[in-house]
């Protein structure tokens, strides 16, 4: 199922051919350093696609979607969305090769207006990285406020309303 369609890229479930190139980017310490991932098994990542491959909506249920090339279908990342109460957390991850190319940005700016138009009352919030400066510098782009530092989860909080 497809959820989101932008110029370049869909934000659609795993599929099962997806699993290699999942495997690749979470086992990159380039892509893995500031994540904060339990677990990049091979057995672990084809249970994760498994669990996520049927869903058909965004219905207030934590999942993870792959991003994929509208032109390929290849897979160049994944989102997380975790629902509690009236927020919404989101984590993405983009792999190296794809870094530094709007990729997150073009799927962040539609996946913000697809959640504000489903769940108005709603309030988005990432957590990231200190040292993480590219998605620092992309959270502000998109227009989150920095809520500082949450020393417990060792993490810059930045929410959007």
């Amino acid at each position: 199922m497809i959820f989101i369609k932008t110029n370049r890229l869909l934000l659609r479930n795993f599929q099962s051919e997806d699993l290699d190139t999942l495997f690749n980017y979470r086992n990159d310490l380039n892509c893995s350093k500031y994540q904060r991932w339990e677990n990049s098994s091979l057995e672990y990542l084809e249970s994760l696609i498994q669990k996520n491959k049927p869903l058909k909506i965004l219905d207030k249920k934590t999942l993870q979607l792959a991003i994929a090339m509208n032109s390929t279908n290849k897979i160049v990342g994944d989102v997380y969305i975790g629902f509690k109460n009236k927020t919404i957390t989101l984590g993405y991850t983009i792999a190296s090769k794809y870094q530094r190319k709007g990729y997150a940005y073009e799927m962040l700016r539609s996946l913000i207006d697809y959640v504000f138009d489903t769940f108005p009352q709603h309030e988005i919030v990432c957590m990231v990285h200190p040292d993480n400066e590219p998605s620092l510098q992309l959270l502000k782009k998109l227009n989150f406020k920095d809520e500082g530092y949450e020393k417990s989860i060792e993490s810059i909080v930045y929410s959007l309303s």
